[in-house]
């Protein structure tokens, strides 16, 4: 067994379904979790420099959405289901 350095292990995180964050900018890691829904994911300029780290699961990006909101200092602002923005709480 070898160990596996940062890249392949983001690489197999990725294959999992999972993005692995280290100090991400929260509005990065949205742009990032974007590419994984339908509709516009965005974020207010004065939470979009608030840092998150872990390991989130990309195969329900409402319910990480919803854990963003329970561990930061943000809430979820819906205007439709396919609109959503992540401003200050």
């Amino acid at each position: 067994m070898r160990r596996l350095e940062r890249p392949q292990m983001d690489a197999v995180a990725w294959a999992d379904g999972l993005i692995v964050t280290r100090d991400m900018r929260l509005a990065d890691f949205l742009a990032e979790v974007a590419r994984y829904r339908n509709g516009y994911l965005g974020c207010a300029a004065e939470v979009a420099d608030l840092r998150l780290s872990g390991v989130y699961r990309l195969d329900d990006t409402d319910k990480l959405l919803q854990v963003l909101a329970r561990t930061l200092p943000v809430r979820l602002q819906r205007h439709t289901r396919w609109w959503v923005r992540v401003v200050a709480a």
